[in-house]
């Protein structure tokens, strides 16, 4: 129908006369941090896995807790058991989750610890990236969706932790800093895994396919995330550990309280993974151009 007062005629694409629907869907509202996606460089990124984590920080830490707590009270008991023998290496914190960490000790728990940790961590990635892609469509999936979704494909952790290990450990020979440089291919995969619902081959190959193209930005935020998660754990555990060595405590008490230190893992875990998230928001942006394809659908111009 003609447009009032325009020279030429409008294209309809809504009738006035057309209820509104019953129950029409609720936002996130402004202070929702995937809101307004486009390049904000390498600060910017890391700024944003904080504001991804406060603004559902009880359900990101949540979904952390539900693989790490069991892992976590697991290594309490092989710590505990292993204290008086000095045949074992025991684990003293879930910092040792690390693989790296955990390949130079003669220890077979603490190699098992560390890969089961990294699958978690994985399974982590997957859960936030699911969650990353409802946040960026303005849908905020419940803690139970989100970690049904994740559970489902649970088997995906286990297959890409070895793809990626396969990528790393290797290139961990280079000049000593190889492992990050190849960190900095994959570091996505996970949440790419749980954002584009690929299996772990596609994951890899569509991180890679990102990050190639944008590596300078991929490997300052790789290793940004990798120095804040690193110091917020340092920071924690350092205090109760100093605690401990200051009074003298050993034993049982010292194992406990630096398993309990370790628990800082439930907010670094999931502060990775939305670092990463908002990392791979940030590459398609860059890559891609997702955030000009988001704004011509908003505006009704594809």
């Amino acid at each position: 129908m003609p447009l009032a007062g325009a020279g030429g005629a409008g294209v309809a694409v809504a009738r006035g006369d057309e209820p509104l629907p019953v129950d029409p869907p609720v936002g996130l509202g402004e202070d929702q941090p995937l809101g307004d996606l486009r390049p904000v460089g390498v600060l910017g990124v890391l700024d944003g896995g904080f504001a991804m984590l406060r603004f559902r920080f009880g359900r990101l830490v949540g979904l952390a807790a539900l693989p790490l707590l069991p892992l976590i009270a697991a290594e309490l008991v092989v710590v505990l058991r292993a204290a008086t023998s000095p045949a074992v290496d025991p684990l003293s914190t879930p910092s040792s989750l690390e693989f790296l960490a955990a390949s130079s000790s003669s220890s077979g728990w603490s190699l098992l610890f560390a890969l089961l940790g990294a699958v978690v961590t994985t399974w982590v990635g997957l859960a936030v990236g699911a969650t990353a892609r409802a946040w960026s469509e303005d849908v905020d999936p419940t803690w139970s969706q989100i970690a049904g979704a994740a559970l489902r494909r649970a088997w995906v952790a286990p297959v890409l932790t070895l793809v990626t290990l396969a990528i790393k450990l290797p290139a961990s020979c280079f000049l000593g800093v190889g492992f990050v440089l190849a960190d900095a291919l994959v570091f996505i995969a996970a949440v790419v895994a749980g954002g584009e619902r690929l299996g772990p081959f596609a994951a890899v190959g569509r991180s890679v396919a990102l990050t190639r193209r944008s590596y300078p930005q991929a490997l300052g935020i790789c290793v940004g995330g990798l120095v804040i998660t690193s110091v917020l754990q340092l920071v924690v555990l350092v205090g109760p550990l100093t605690l401990v060595s200051t009074f003298g405590v050993s034993g049982t008490v010292a194992a406990v309280v630096g398993q309990a230190a370790g628990l800082v893992v439930l907010v670094t875990v999931p502060l990775t993974a939305c670092i990463a998230a908002r990392a791979w928001l940030e590459l398609r942006c860059r890559v891609e151009g997702a955030d000009l394809d988001a704004r011509a659908a908003v505006r009704g111009l594809v």
